[in-house]
């Protein structure tokens, strides 16, 4: 981004220019960030017309993180030469850090620095826009955190956006109400809830995903009977859901209905292979069922994707207690262990 071989160009104006340029160099090189500050100062006076004196001064405040003392140099630079390569860049986060999101965009924008845009963009308010360059820069350094947080944001004000513009425009809607309902199922406020989600139901029966989100919340509240209802409204309305075919069969298990449960599990893990939460509850009803061996395959399906979550920690359990059944005390042992190792790292 600093092109420190810009300086050189002042070598040819003067003996103290050379000075200067040389000893702001050296220190730079050496890591003194504040003679190389006061030797380029110098050089900015010496030279004022020329931009690369304005630009390495800016450019060490830069790498001083100094960015309130780095933004002037660098807009002097840019006056004197727009084309300048790298001070674009450095502008536009250095605007960025002291806050000037708005006006840090253009000189972003210019510098192609696509992570900074979208932090800039979402900090204008501008989420849509911000979504767009996070997800670019996301797929050239997937693992970033910094990107992963930041476009986690920008989703969240783009979805807050959407759900007041629909709260604003069409707030009788069942969608709207659909929305707001798992909006309070989210916070927590179940009655609230209820009432959007059974709303939404009133106008459009057949509308996908709110006897899914009654379901859920019969299901944590503990009612089973109401909790199957809504599983099997959702379907019959989506039969190729794998997680509207999870659920059931979970409540149906729940509620003793084993073989039934069993048939819903099963689809579920056709519908989508692999699920862990799905070989959990598979292997809970064929043991229930006696199938011990297809209980085994299902809860090691789970440690094959599972080593340290909950899901892990009661598929270690369940082994132990089929490995327990089966006279195979060693392997029991072995599972019992992973599960209080687990169990102990939860608390």
């Amino acid at each position: 981004m600093i092109l420190w071989a810009l300086a050189l160009l002042l070598l040819q104006v003067s003996p103290e220019l050379r000075q200067h340029v040389e000893a702001g160099l050296k220190a730079k090189a050496g890591g003194d960030l504040d003679t190389a500050i006061r030797e380029f100062q110098r050089v900015a006076e010496l030279a004022p017309g020329l931009a690369a004196s304005h630009v390495n001064l800016g450019a060490v405040y830069y790498e001083k993180k100094d960015y309130a003392q780095a933004i002037p140099p660098l807009k002097k630079a840019l006056e004197l030469n727009p084309d300048l390569p790298g001070a674009q860049g450095m502008l536009g986060a250095a605007l960025l850090a002291q806050g000037y999101a708005a006006e840090a965009i253009p000189h972003l924008e210019k510098g192609q620095l696509e992570h900074l845009l979208g932090v800039a963009l979402l900090e204008a308010g501008r989420p849509r826009d911000a979504v767009d360059r996070l997800e670019t820069a996301l797929q050239k350094s997937p693992g970033d955190e910094d990107l992963l947080y930041y476009l986690s944001q920008a989703h969240a004000r783009l979805s807050r956006q959407l759900f007041d513009k629909m709260r604003s425009e069409k707030p009788s809607s069942p969608r709207t109400q659909q929305m707001i309902g798992e909006a309070m199922a989210a916070a927590g406020n179940r009655v609230e809830a209820e009432k959007h989600l059974h709303s939404a139901l009133d106008v459009r029966p057949d509308l996908r995903g709110v006897h899914f989100a009654l379901g859920e919340l019969h299901l944590e509240s503990g009612d089973y009977e109401k909790a199957e209802t809504e599983f099997r409204a959702e379907v019959a309305l989506t039969p190729a859901s794998a997680a509207a075919a999870y659920k059931l069969g979970l409540v149906l298990l729940r509620r003793g209905q084993t073989t039934e449960a069993l048939s819903h599990l099963k689809r579920a893990d056709q519908l989508m292979p692999g699920m862990p939460e799905t070989q959990l509850e598979l292997g809970k009803a064929l043991l229930a069922s006696g199938d011990d061996a297809g209980a085994e395959a299902a809860f090691r399906k789970v440690l094959e994707v599972e080593s340290t979550s909950q899901l892990a920690q009661a598929a270690h359990f369940q082994l132990a207690q089929i490995y327990r059944k089966q006279g195979r005390a060693a392997d029991a042992d072995r599972h019992l262990k992973l599960f209080q190792q687990l169990r102990g790292k939860a608390k």
